[in-house]
């Protein structure tokens, strides 16, 4: 039986340097050794407590705290499941992956305590609740009095196999799904993003993303951490904060996507020459396309480069990279992080040639094992070993991967197929533009039509037939937007993903 190495995976690094700082987190510092001891500590009190065992739940809902880190990792020391919960998430939505995911505990922030609260009492079932950062009710435990202080615990190993996480996909069609990852999943990617990102003991990553999706916990927690270097950590991303802790930290990469680089681009001029950014060499880029003027406006201030990539949750976190050295391909999401492959299919599931598009397909090691209670879907998105990623692009001849659109979201208009990405893209060329997202609309004579939502950029007097006019002089009229709404921002989810299902509800109100 293969076993896992995440629960002993501080060791090495607790022994070479005991008193180098792991995580900063604020005004705080943990070593290696502190937070080896505080994991051992908080997993033997999970034990004692609650008699948590292998394959047993534990729920989190929080924003990124050092009790979050030392949650996840204390469940992985006792081989127990951790499934975490966007803070954002109401009752309703709360009690559903409680009940989906049977957790046994869920330990929360203070501020979400009410929603908690109310979503447990719609559970047919008890569950045990821990709160910290905040008041612990009757029946509650408080964190703090978890750890167990004694100097020996006693671990059993962890089988490789066995489920480390449950993420929850965004549920933009239907109820949110259950990403089933394994150790070996998790510990796969996390090699991979190290080789990829050339991470060493002499890293620093700025972690802003929330931890609550596979980004942030794989780029910037775990393959730091992995390798030996240190993590800062920050609740949430605050642009106010953002130069300034790259310069006060040292810090030498960090992951975002592309509202947060976007909105970054913006800051006032010269405000870049205020501190000293010489220490960061790289950003990563996914969770959406990212626009060729973002990539010309920050690169052009900023003194280190954005490197797109692409992935899902169901691939524990990313498939493609563009080369850290090496050739970059701006607008491209890069070649296949070895050793994964990637392919472009047809319907039939058939490989097509270079330049045609297709779905992308994923094979490797972080594929996931399938979702939690969904057989049915499971079977559609894993054919024979392939991760049907339901992405649709295509790949150049040197091997890179470019993504044109979501298959759902794919418009088509009087039988042509359109893709929105290809028109955003035009859109984004117009210097007032800050943010486009394109999507078909229900029409009677061609059974969708083309229409836009544009957030301008302050102080800007650009006009509905301004924007039409200058996509009709780029490309074919049947592709061009019919309408064009404007709007404050466009709606997003809780990693930057812009919702086209909040954008179709706009129009059904704006119409009627």
């Amino acid at each position: 039986m293969n076993l896992s190495i995440w629960p002993n995976f501080l060791d090495s690094w607790v022994e070479k340097f005991p008193n180098k700082t792991a995580i900063f987190y604020y005004d705080e510092q943990f070593t290696y050794v502190e937070l080896q001891n505080q994991i051992n500590q908080l997993a033997a009190g999970l034990k004692n407590l609650f008699q948590l065992k292998n394959g047993d739940v534990v729920a989190i809902q929080s924003s990124n705290t050092i009790e979050y880190v030392i949650t996840l990792l204390a469940c992985w020391k006792l081989g127990v499941t951790m499934t975490p919960l966007n803070p954002a998430l109401k009752p309703e939505e709360i009690s559903y992956q409680l009940k989906d995911s049977n957790a046994k505990i869920i330990i929360f922030e203070g501020y979400v305590a009410q929603k908690v609260r109310e979503a447990c009492e719609m559970l047919e079932r008890p569950i045990d609740k821990v709160i910290f950062e905040g008041e612990a009710l009757v029946g509650e435990k408080h964190f703090s009095d978890i750890f167990q202080t004694t100097s020996s615990h006693s671990f059993g190993e962890v089988p490789a196999d066995s489920i480390a996480l449950i993420i929850y996909t965004s549920g933009t069609t239907g109820k949110p799904k259950g990403v089933l990852l394994s150790h070996s999943n998790v510990e796969a990617m996390v090699e991979m993003s190290i080789q990829s990102l050339r991470i060493t003991e002499n890293d620093r990553s700025y972690l802003i993303l929330p931890l609550f999706h596979v980004n942030a916990l794989n780029f910037k927690l775990l393959s730091v951490l992995r390798a030996g270097g240190s993590v800062v950590l920050r609740k949430k991303f605050v642009l106010e904060e953002f130069l300034p802790c790259i310069s006060k930290y040292k810090t030498t990469f960090t992951s975002g996507v592309p509202t947060i680089y976007g909105m970054v681009a913006n800051l006032p001029e010269g405000v870049e020459h205020q501190y000293d950014l010489s220490s960061m060499r790289l950003g990563i880029c996914g969770a959406a396309p990212v626009s060729i003027s973002l990539f010309e406006r920050f690169e052009s201030r900023f003194p280190f480069k954005l490197i797109e990539g692409w992935g899902l949750s169901e691939g524990t976190c990313a498939s493609t990279l563009n080369p850290v050295d090496g050739q970059r391909k701006v607008g491209s999401i890069g070649k296949p992080m070895p050793p994964q492959q990637v392919k472009v299919v047809n319907d039939k599931g058939e490989e097509v040639p270079q330049g045609q598009l297709g779905e992308l397909i994923v094979k490797g090691p972080n594929v996931m094992q399938g979702y939690l209670n969904r057989e049915e879907e499971t079977k559609k998105t894993l054919k024979d070993g392939w991760l049907y990623t339901g992405d649709i692009g295509y790949q150049d001849e040197d091997g890179y991967f470019y993504i044109v659109d979501r298959k759902k979201d794919m418009i088509i208009r009087g039988g042509m197929n359109i893709y929105p990405r290809q028109i955003e893209e035009v859109i984004y060329q117009i210097p007032d533009v800050l943010e486009a997202a394109v999507i078909g609309i229900p029409d009677e004579k061609y059974g969708e039509e083309v229409v836009a939502f544009v957030a301008l950029k302050t102080n800007s007097n650009l006009k509905e037939e301004q924007i039409i006019q200058h996509c009709q002089m780029k490309m074919a009229n049947y592709r061009c937007p019919k309408k064009v709404y404007f709007v404050d921002q466009i709606p997003k989810n809780s990693v930057g993903k812009i919702t086209k299902s909040e954008l179709r509800k706009m129009v059904v109100e704006m119409e009627n």
